[in-house]
């Protein structure tokens, strides 16, 4: 069994010990279950695990304390939170806390394996990058460094890479945000397609809706023939939105509305067009403020 594949499950419910441990061992996983936080800080002092799952909350020590020890003491270890307490302040403190990722109970048995499975590539890859004296190698160039900020960065990129979330990018002018999203989208399971790039402050607001959703042939005077959208190009890839803080308030609600339900309609079309994209989107704006 791979030496890599170690995996800590911390869980005060015995029944939700047995099923991993069954499962993780079924998938080819080396696994060792704790029900506390204090037996898995007692068992550092003599192993150390490649990823650790725990529970949110347990008796004694629980997960948020474990993922405090793990962030300050081995930070190369991923910490998966577990919790039947799904609520987002929950989810965004373990987020901020530096959690890889959070399961909530009751959980696919599936789903968990992937997800352990996702943070042990991570690592690896990690590893890797700590070997080629810390950098992120894109298709044109690198992005280096060594400090902590920067290897919070990779860390960063590493995860987003692994997800098919949307991604905000904020930052001052000059600051790469545009190579950051680059490493995000060569790193995913879409670097096989296209990655779709529009810098909204270099389109006039009156075009705008026209370039990222297309519009059918006589939607307008000089509409000649149909034009298909930036959307529907990044269909099953990655579309990159640089400085969206241009971008008006009713083109930003169309886009909440693909988010969410996949679907928009070309400018004079009355069928809804289905598009699976991935939004990587940048501002030098603080965005609240607006």
């Amino acid at each position: 069994m791979s030496k890599s594949k170690k995996v800590w499950v911390a869980d005060d419910d015995e029944s939700i010990r047995f099923v991993l441990e069954k499962g993780l061992v079924d998938a080819g996983f080396e696994v060792s279950v704790f029900e506390d936080g204090n037996e898995v800080v007692n068992q550092l002092d003599l192993d150390k695990p490649n990823v650790l799952l725990t529970d949110l909350k347990m008796p004694g020590r629980d997960g948020m304390d474990l993922l405090d020890t793990f962030k300050s003491e081995f930070s190369n270890i991923p910490v998966i939170m577990m919790t039947a307490h799904s609520d987002l302040d929950t989810t965004v403190d373990a987020f901020e806390n530096g959690a890889w990722d959070y399961i909530a109970k009751p959980f696919d048995l599936n789903d968990a394996i992937s997800k352990i499975s996702k943070a042990l590539d991570e690592r690896k890859i990690r590893s890797k990058k700590r070997n080629k004296e810390d950098e992120i190698t894109l298709d044109k160039g690198k992005i280096i460094g060594k400090s902590p900020a920067m290897q919070d960065l990779f860390n960063s990129i590493g995860k987003l890479s692994h997800s098919d979330s949307t991604v905000l990018l904020v930052g001052e002018s000059g600051t790469g945000k545009e190579l950051v999203a680059r490493a995000i989208y060569e790193h995913s399971e879409r670097a096989d397609k296209k990655l779709i790039s529009l810098n909204m402050a270099d389109i006039p607001i009156e075009l705008l809706e026209s370039e990222l959703f297309g519009y059918e042939k006589g939607a307008f005077t000089g509409a000649e023939k149909k034009k298909i959208g930036r959307f529907e190009q990044a269909h099953k890839a990655t579309l990159f939105l640089d400085e969206i803080g241009d971008m008006p308030y009713e083109t930003q609600t169309r886009i909440l509305r693909v988010l969410s339900s996949g679907e928009f309609y070309r400018i004079g079309g009355s069928e809804p067009i289905t598009v699976d994209v991935r939004i990587i989107a940048a501002t030098n704006q603080n965005l609240n403020e607006k």
